[in-house]
């Protein structure tokens, strides 16, 4: 009985989500693909009305990280710290239950009905870090080094939890049989996008050794005084950005400072030839969002079932943009300095999918096995009519979750200078395309700290003077 009004349950699902096209089962990347073109364009005053100020339903915390993220672009770092705190919050809500609530169970029992889609979206690990290292920036922006104090240890944290979280569940979806298959079974379905993705990801180790939360914090460390905490995590993101030189060349300059010649001997040995500056002067730091992230497309087979009907398996994969800007280049009187990359967002979401998918397979396995039981059921109960209304339940509620934090940049680079007293303008401009910025440098001005992102079309910055 349990069975039938399950499969009654099926039929009127399909139709509805046939029929009204479900709010809960739309394609994120085709909903979001206009504002990701505003943020090419540098229209954040557009891009920004796509989101609602009060986000409900089941995409409530990716709403408040796009948000964030758009009106950091447009120099609102107060608002932009709310988004990413009230992100933050609810994510802590999710993890925090400790017994499922009703509603809970029932998100549950609809992604194995439906689709992952069903459930809210908690945002994936590398995203979680992220929010915090970025509102550690809107605090730097806001002058209160505290509070970007305050969002670097909340960041240290959820590296450190987050990695003993996932690690767990991975294992233990790989030693069940159904997630221990994925690979063979992504192969058969799509061998070349599956490549693409391990190729991307393969210059990350780990999503929990997070490079440019790291530099900021040595960056913060710096500002209030404490060296040697600043060199200690400058240690921890060079582990996990080697090639980047603003890390190396800040390595030889603290190692130097704080006479610790024994590192200074094997950072030189390791990083040649590079022109290194004393922290003399004006002090500059830019931090430059270039390009966009990836967004999600779907890999979609039917599997036979044993018993003769089709069901249908939906897993997402990246889709990687291309970007003809390349870099920033930060620019004084005859002097030059080419902005680094620190992260690699597009490479450190692959890196994060692809741990991840042990879970989202085993969680498919257990769905494509409940819709074939239901469908050979109803092949029983109603022949060859009720064996298509399952097939076609299958083909329409298994969709893979697109949803992914859009509007992130590609990489994230950053540059390290210090400039004569004298100086008074900065320039910025990108890299082929050469969209200057000019920056004014007041009198008596310590430090300066550059945000901006860069597109193909755009190059959008805002300084904060200290």
């Amino acid at each position: 009985m349990r069975l039938y009004l399950l499969i009654i349950n099926m039929l009127a699902i399909s139709f509805i989500v046939i029929t009204t096209g479900c709010a809960s089962l739309q394609n994120y990347t085709k909903k979001t693909a206009p504002v990701r073109n505003y943020v090419a364009l540098g229209a954040y005053e557009k891009a920004i009305t796509s989101f609602p100020q009060e986000p409900k339903g089941s995409n409530k915390v990716l709403t408040h990280m796009e948000r964030g993220t758009i009106l950091q672009g447009m120099g609102q770092f107060e608002a932009s710290a709310k988004e990413f705190e009230s992100a933050a919050r609810e994510i802590a809500t999710f993890e925090a239950r400790a017994v499922i609530s009703a509603s809970k169970s029932t998100t549950q029992i609809g992604s194995l009905l439906i689709n992952e889609q069903i459930q809210p979206y908690e945002g994936k690990d590398f995203e979680k870090i992220l929010i915090h290292a970025f509102d550690a920036i809107n605090y730097l922006m806001m002058g209160d080094t505290e509070g970007a104090r305050v969002e670097i240890r909340n960041a240290y944290r959820r590296q450190k939890e987050l990695y003993e979280k996932h690690y767990k569940a991975i294992q233990k979806a790989e030693k069940k049989a159904k997630g221990a298959g994925w690979r063979h079974s992504f192969i058969k379905a799509d061998a070349g996008r599956l490549k693409n993705l391990e190729d991307k990801a393969a210059s990350i180790h780990s999503v929990y050794q997070n490079a440019f939360a790291y530099y900021i914090s040595s960056l913060v460390y710096e500002l209030t005084g404490e060296t040697d905490d600043a060199y200690i995590d400058l240690k921890h993101a060079i582990k996990a950005a080697p090639d980047s030189i603003p890390i190396q060349k800040d390595l030889i300059r603290l190692s130097k400072e704080l006479h610790y010649w024994d590192d200074l001997e094997l950072w030189e040995k390791r990083f040649d030839n590079l022109n290194i500056e004393c922290r003399d002067g004006i002090d500059v730091f830019v931090v430059l969002g270039v390009g966009l992230a990836p967004v999600k497309e779907e890999v979609k087979f039917p599997i036979p079932t044993t018993k003769g009907g089709i069901a249908f398996a939906a897993l997402p994969v990246y889709r990687f943009e291309p970007a003809t800007t390349l870099a920033g280049m930060v620019g004084y009187n005859s002097t030059c300095i080419k902005t680094s990359r620190v992260l690699a967002v597009d490479a450190t979401a692959a890196r994060n999918l692809l741990d991840e998918f042990p879970i989202l397979f085993a969680k498919q396995v257990a769905r494509t096995s409940l819709k074939a039981a239901a469908t050979n059921r109803m092949k029983k109960e109603f022949g060859g009519l009720g064996s298509l209304a399952g097939s076609v339940y299958s083909a329409v509620t298994e969709q893979a979750d697109l949803r992914t934090w859009s509007t992130l940049p590609k990489e994230i680079q950053v540059a390290r200078l210090f400039i004569p007293k004298q100086t008074r303008e900065l320039t910025i401009r990108t890299i082929p395309a050469g969209v200057t910025r000019k920056i004014e440098i007041p009198d008596n001005t310590k430090h300066v700290i550059v945000f901006g992102r860069a597109t193909d079309s755009s190059l959008v910055i805002h300084t904060k003077i200290f």
